[in-house]
C-alpha cells in the first residue's frame, strides 16, 4: 500500500492564527520587560518614537536579565559580529578569519543557556502544576439535597486560588475557596501550606469562628511578609438549605434567591493582615432552586484589550439568565461569558468557581 496522503489542508494555520499568536508574545514582551513607568511614557509617545524607544529599552532589559557571564559573552558576540574579514599570511599559507561567523556562534552559546534554564524551570513547574492538579477535589461533590460545581484554572502554570472540599459524614460537608496575594510559584507554594493548615484545623468540634482565627494565626506567623489570603468557607449541614459561612476579607458572594441576588456581609479581614481578629459567622438559607455563588477576582476582574473589567453586573446578568440550570451549567455559563468578553486576551489571573444550588421539591 502506498504511503498516506495528508490533506495539505489540514497543515495550514490560517493566517489569523499566526497574527494572533505573534500579537499575544509581543504583549507578553512588553508585560515582561517593562515596567510600569515605561509602559505609560510609551503610551505618551509619538509612534516612532514609541518604536525606537521600545527598543532601545527591550535590549537594555533583555542584557539586565542575563547572567555576569553572559552579558560579556553577548557584548563580546555583538562586537564580533561588526567586525569585517580579516586576511593574513601565515608561512606563505593565507588565513581568513570570519569574525561575524564567531559571533553568531557566541549568540547560539547563550541561547542555548538560556534555553536549558528555560526548560529546567518549565518542567520543575509542571511537576507542581500536576500536583496542583491531585490536591483538586471532586469537580462535583455528593452533597445532601445539593448540587455542587467545583472550578479552578490558573492564569499560570501554576496558581494561588484555593478550591476544596472536606468530608465529615454523609450530609455534612465543609467548602473552601480561597485566593493567596501574588501570582506564580511563591502563590502556589502559600496556597498549599493554606490547604493544608484548613485540613488539619477543620473538624467536627471545632467552632467556625474558632477555625477563622487560628488559620490567621498559622498563616501570619508562617507567611512571607507582606503576603495575605482571602478565604470563604461553607459549612453545610444536613439537606435543609441551611450554609453557615465564614468570610476573611474575600468578595462576597452572590446569593440568587426568588426575591433576587444579595450579598451576605463582608466579614472580617483578609488571612495574614492582623493580629487576632474576631471573625463571624453569617447564616444563610437557600431554598429549591436558589444558588450561592463564590468566585476569585480572576471572574469580576478579568480584563479585557481596552483594560475595562468584566465586573459583577455582566456577572449578575449572566448567571441570572441560566438560573434554571444545574450548577456546572451556570458555572461553564460563566467561564464562557468570561472568556468572550476577553476575546484573544489570556486571563492574568487565577479563575476559581464555586457554584452551589439547593435541589429538591
Amino acid at each position: 500500500m502506498g504511503a498516506r496522503r495528508e490533506n495539505p489542508a489540514q497543515r495550514e494555520v490560517p493566517l489569523s492564527d499566526w497574527l494572533r499568536t505573534v500579537r499575544h508574545d509581543i504583549a507578553d514582551i512588553r508585560e515582561f520587560y517593562l515596567d510600569e513607568e515605561q509602559k505609560n511614557r510609551l503610551d505618551r509617545m509619538g509612534r516612532f518614537h514609541r518604536l525606537v524607544y521600545l527598543a532601545l529599552w527591550l535590549a537594555k532589559s533583555l542584557f539586565l536579565k542575563l547572567t555576569p557571564l553572559r552579558r560579556v559573552l553577548l557584548v563580546v558576540a555583538v562586537y564580533l559580529l561588526f567586525l569585517v574579514r580579516v586576511s593574513f599570511q601565515v608561512a606563505g599559507t593565507g588565513i581568513h578569519l570570519q569574525f561575524a561567523q564567531l559571533g553568531g556562534a557566541i549568540l547560539v552559546f547563550i541561547l542555548m543557556l538560556e534555553l536549558k534554564d528555560k526548560l529546567l524551570a518549565r518542567n520543575e513547574l509542571a511537576e507542581g502544576r500536576a500536583i496542583q492538579q491531585r490536591l483538586l477535589p471532586d469537580p462535583s461533590p455528593a452533597i445532601a439535597g445539593w448540587d455542587a460545581w467545583l472550578y479552578s484554572q490558573p492564569a499560570n502554570d501554576v496558581g494561588g486560588d484555593l478550591i476544596d472540599c472536606i468530608l465529615f459524614n454523609d450530609s455534612r460537608r465543609v467548602l473552601v475557596l480561597g485566593d493567596v496575594s501574588g501570582k506564580g510559584l511563591s502563590a502556589a507554594l502559600l496556597m498549599v501550606k493554606l490547604q493544608a493548615t484548613i485540613r488539619a484545623l477543620c473538624t467536627e468540634s471545632i467552632p467556625l469562628p474558632d477555625l477563622g482565627s487560628q488559620i490567621n494565626r498559622i498563616f501570619r506567623r508562617d507567611g512571607i511578609t507582606g503576603s495575605f489570603a482571602t478565604l470563604v468557607v461553607l459549612d453545610i449541614a444536613g439537606d435543609s438549605g441551611k450554609i453557615r459561612l465564614l468570610n476573611a476579607g474575600h468578595t462576597p458572594p452572590l446569593v440568587f434567591a426568588r426575591a433576587g441576588p444579595r450579598s451576605p456581609a463582608k466579614g472580617g479581614p483578609a488571612l495574614g493582615l492582623m493580629a487576632g481578629p474576631d471573625y463571624t459567622v453569617t447564616e444563610e438559607v437557600l431554598q429549591p432552586g436558589e444558588m450561592l455563588l463564590v468566585y476569585s477576582d480572576g471572574i469580576n476582574e478579568a480584563r479585557n484589550a481596552q483594560g475595562e473589567c468584566f465586573g459583577n453586573e455582566r456577572l449578575l446578568a449572566r448567571v441570572a439568565a441560566c438560573l434554571p440550570s444545574g450548577a456546572e451549567a451556570i458555572g461553564q455559563t460563566v467561564l464562557a461569558a468570561v472568556q468572550d468578553f476577553l476575546g484573544d486576551v489570556r486571563p492574568d489571573d487565577d479563575q476559581t468557581l464555586l457554584v452551589l444550588r439547593r435541589v429538591g421539591a
